[in-house]
């Protein structure tokens, strides 16, 4: 591996996380200067992801700001003063009893903190990692979007607004700051699953050879304790090794669920190449490289050439997935050393 590789932290985190983000348990607070500076809260955390050679203190949000606008036409532009006004009055009435908007976050998976209704602005704040993967799935699949225009804009708003063609609310959020949050969480927890940013080598503490990770790799990373370096365990063979400050990003947030989810027994693979697929975690469409006849009701059968489509999530460590046979309709299990990437074939990014 060359020294580059190794210097390279391009992609690596640049905050350090505490476990203050705990303090994410406050309850309504209805001082809005105080509540904004909470997105800017420092903490200072017990090692950072940088490759520097000292921690550093950087701000960690607990606060989460959702700063509303009504948007008109096709490109979603802002609406005139007077139509933001009417948003105004319809978060002051809220700001005056929270009941509702309580109720209304709280099915988001968040908690309101407060609501600044002259910017506009609903504060919340989350207490896990598996909240804010749930939050985001709801604000990008536009449910959040739609229960707060439920809410806030009643007939009267929509009658005078039916010249303007897609009238409603957007809801803005600040990602850097949901992103320190989610890292935040995962240090708290004290490991969680992460892609290497560079080729890095570690120091093997299960083997006399060192263990080498190239960059995408995912790995389940333990962050230091007491001055000791990372830890970090291959998902490829089991192996493990340490390295003071790893070049690393964390999985996004539906990843880390998923792959915390899975026994080790299930996650950890036998050191093969698993899968000649050029992503990580990919959704799609695949295609067998050879015949297979299942070994029981559960494996599926398929000819060399056939395409078959990935039900859930096909993990390039894994040694099986669930795949449904494209011409035929028939499901089981595929063993992921027999397929190959086609062009229908996409990382799975987001949910």
């Amino acid at each position: 591996m060359s020294t580059a590789d190794e210097s390279n932290t391009v992609g690596t985190l640049d905050s350090e996380l505490s476990t203050q983000s705990s303090s994410n348990d406050s309850g309504v607070n209805k001082d809005t200067s105080k509540i904004t500076d909470m997105e800017h809260q420092p903490s200072r955390g017990r090692e950072s992801f940088k490759g520097s050679s000292a921690a550093s203190e950087d701000n960690v949000p607990t606060v989460l700001s959702l700063q509303l606008a009504v948007a008109e036409g096709p490109d979603r532009l802002p609406a005139d003063k007077n139509t933001q006004e009417v948003l105004c009055g319809k978060l002051r009435v809220l700001e005056a009893d929270l009941t509702k908007i309580t109720t209304l976050i709280a099915e988001f998976s968040a908690h309101l903190v407060s609501i600044s209704s002259e910017e506009r602005t609903i504060f919340i704040t989350f207490k896990t990692f598996e909240e804010i993967w749930k939050f985001t799935t709801y604000k990008k699949m536009g449910f959040l979007r739609q229960s707060l225009e439920s809410l806030l804009l009643d007939q009267e708003f929509w009658l005078n607004t039916l010249d303007h063609e897609d009238s409603g609310i957007e809801v803005s959020i600040k990602e850097e700051n949901l992103n320190l949050m989610y890292k935040g969480f995962l240090m708290q927890e004290g490991s969680f699953f992460g892609s290497c940013t560079v080729n890095q080598m570690f120091d093997s503490s299960t083997s006399g050879s060192d263990l080498y990770l190239e960059k995408g790799d995912i790995a389940l990373f333990e962050p230091p304790f007491l001055g000791s370096g990372w830890t970090v365990l291959s998902l490829a063979d089991g192996s493990r090794g340490t390295k003071p400050r790893p070049a690393l990003e964390p999985v996004i947030p539906f990843h880390e669920w998923f792959l915390k989810s899975c026994p080790e027994s299930v996650l950890v693979g036998s050191g093969k190449e698993c899968c000649d697929v050029p992503f990580q975690i990919a959704v799609g469409i695949c295609e067998a490289v050879e015949a297979y006849d299942g070994n029981g009701p559960d494996e599926l059968s398929f000819e060399a050439g056939d395409h078959i489509i990935i039900l859930g999530l096909l993990v390039n460590c894994f040694e099986w997935f669930m795949g449904k046979l494209e011409r035929t309709g028939d499901t089981g299990l595929v063993k992921t050393t027999l397929v190959k990437a086609t062009d229908s074939l996409y990382q799975m990014r987001s949910f």
